[in-house]
């Protein structure tokens, strides 16, 4: 298992390194940036440079995952297609090749023959990465099927901030509302049977800026939670004290709906924070610098909560399903209303909905905070 978790966390830190490359490398920017200023034509253009960008990583993620552990190679998931079609109107499968060369010579096609931007893509994609070094997951005693497993990527999470660029935003309270800081590669395992979350890696790219040479550094983030072990990177940098302030703090959407707003400013000393993308402020709870995360719609998906839900239960909190969880009795057991990743929410979904988590969400990292916010939100709805 350790080796298993090492590898997850060794494909992020890939990604992590492609996210920066197309940030930091002119040739890629120029890209990125082009839709601002191009004309119909560029703007579908870059519209699909930016979803290849999500593309290359979970094809890279499928593609190293599956040479380790072919078992894996029908089982990992995530939210893109790779077909794309260029302004030839050819048709192309998207996925890392053999060698750098026949790599680049593929991502030239589907760029239309920008061959610089296809080699600096490529070359990132190939690299070798370290294996992390981390005292804690070399101990890690757990005996598990990988047979048993399936994966759930979300490539980058928050694009709109990863687009934008924003490296200057400071936070409030340890929360990022906007930035880079809130983009996040996630990557989660989940046991095929039951479907619950056992393995998170939530890697962070952006994390700090260096002023000097302008390059960026990242954190990664794992949590294992399986068969009675519980594990994760927090105990490993020791960083497991419990939050001291005596506020309780939930993290939202700024178009969060005004109830639930209502609810978090009714708890005692509570006030709500706003945070982009919905791992960003799934990580703020893992991090503890928030008590929830709480979203009262239907609009992340499985791919988005796998990943920090893993983490949360290997900390002795979780991710809920919202609407089932407000179904549950006070000091009931809430894991019937904890969200699952093998199967739909519903029988019937609408188009683009099928692995939603239609429920809503809230996230905690202890049954105390989970406790203090379900009681003032049943309150709160029977007003």
């Amino acid at each position: 298992m350790a080796q298993f978790v090492k590898s997850l966390i060794g494909v992020s830190n890939k990604a992590a390194n492609l996210a920066r490359a197309i940030r930091s490398e002119h040739a890629l920017f120029e890209l990125l940036v082009q839709e601002k200023t191009g004309d119909a034509k560029n703007k579908r253009f870059v519209q699909d440079f930016k979803t290849l960008g999500d593309v290359l990583i979970q094809e890279m993620v499928k593609h190293d995952l599956s040479a380790k552990f072919p078992e894996m190679k029908d089982h990992i998931f995530g939210e893109e297609s790779n077909e794309f079609t260029n302004k030839l109107g050819e048709s192309i499968t998207v996925a890392v090749q053999s060698t750098v060369t026949d790599t680049s010579k593929l991502l030239s096609r589907v760029l239309d023959g920008n061959d610089e931007a296809a080699e600096i893509l490529a070359k990132v994609l190939h690299q070798d990465v370290e294996e992390p070094q981390d005292e804690t997951l070399s101990k890690l005693s757990l005996e598990v099927d990988i047979n048993s497993l399936a994966i759930w990527i979300d490539p980058i999470d928050s694009t709109a901030e990863y687009i934008k660029g924003i490296s200057d935003s400071k936070p409030d309270d340890g929360i990022y509302t906007v930035g880079l800081q809130c983009a996040t590669v996630l990557i989660g395992a989940y046991d095929r049977q039951s479907g619950k979350a056992v393995i998170g890696v939530v890697n962070q790219p952006f994390l700090h800026l260096d002023a000097s040479t302008s390059k960026w550094t990242g954190r990664c983030i794992w949590g294992v939670a399986c068969n009675g072990v519980r594990a994760n990177s927090y105990t490993a940098s020791g960083n497991e004290a419990q939050s001291q302030s005596d506020s309780f703090t939930a993290v939202l959407s700024p178009s969060e709906k005004d109830h639930i707003k209502s609810t978090i400013s009714s708890i005692s000393h509570g006030r709500y924070q706003y945070g982009s993308g919905a791992g960003y402020k799934a990580l703020c709870v893992c991090d503890k610098v928030a008590n929830v995360y709480v979203l009262s719609r239907g609009t992340t998906f499985k791919w988005d909560s796998c990943a920090p839900h893993a983490i949360l239960n290997s900390m002795g909190g979780s991710m809920l399903d919202l609407q089932k969880a407000r179904k549950v009795s006070e000091g009931e057991d809430v894991s019937c209303a904890e969200i699952v990743y093998n199967k739909p929410d519903h029988a019937k979904w609408e188009p683009g909905q099928q692995w939603s988590n239609s429920g809503g969400v809230i996230a905690y990292w202890n049954k105390t905070s989970l406790s203090t916010f379900m009681k003032a939100f049943t309150t709160q709805t029977q007003k």
